[in-house]
């Protein structure tokens, strides 16, 4: 039987992305911002600094999800191109930052104020495609790998994700691929980091 590579399944749901309209992204950005602060499980109430991603095309809007950290006195921070090392860093930015459109149309603080990854408490993440074990398949540069792989061990790294980028089937994965521990979707809470637990137990 035929496993998918990973470049296959990331053309599959590159194709399945271009058919998710506005309605739907905002309807899942709210269901899932729910997901995150609410209760019963708010996954961000011991976080003090949280690393957002500021969206593109369809990927699952964080707007509210910054909104309320900011309510709530939290500090947010993103990741943005550095120019001078050539990979992406982590900055600052609150409800006046002022934004420009950075590499691949990312949007990005006009003023950096930076940040280190192991001074951030949770991670957001986005991404193509994820499994109940906390699989990730990125964008293909790996640049979120970078920036986990510096994280405090005690940060959770929570993706967000429509309904169909939840796979049954576990992903293919590397070893430098860095697994999330929560994936959260318009209706489903996955927490991936008790999944891992569960299969490292079970009798072979």
């Amino acid at each position: 039987m035929h496993m998918a590579t990973k470049d296959e399944i990331r053309k599959q749901m590159r194709e399945q992305r271009r058919h998710v309209d506005e309605t739907s992204r905002k309807t899942t950005g709210k269901a899932v911002c729910e997901k995150v602060i609410g209760h019963p499980v708010n996954l961000l109430t011991r976080a003090w600094r949280v690393c957002i991603y500021l969206s593109v095309k369809s990927e699952v809007p964080t707007r509210y999800i910054a909104r309320a950290l900011w309510d709530a006195g939290r500090e947010v921070c993103v990741p943005a191109w550095s120019r001078s090392e050539q990979t992406y860093k982590l900055y600052a930015i609150t409800p006046k930052t002022k934004f420009v459109e950075g590499k691949m149309g990312v949007r990005e603080p006009l003023v950096r104020e930076p940040v280190l990854p192991w001074e951030v408490d949770a991670f957001i993440i986005p991404g193509l495609a994820f499994d109940r074990c906390g699989g990730r398949l990125g964008y293909g540069a790996g640049y979120y790998d970078q920036i986990l792989s510096k994280a405090a061990k005690s940060a959770p790294k929570i993706a967000l994700c429509h309904d169909w980028q939840l796979r049954e089937e576990p992903l293919p994965q590397d070893e430098h691929d860095i697994p999330v521990d929560w994936v959260l979707s318009e209706t489903h809470a996955v927490n991936c980091a008790a999944n891992r637990l569960t299969r490292t137990r079970s009798p072979s």
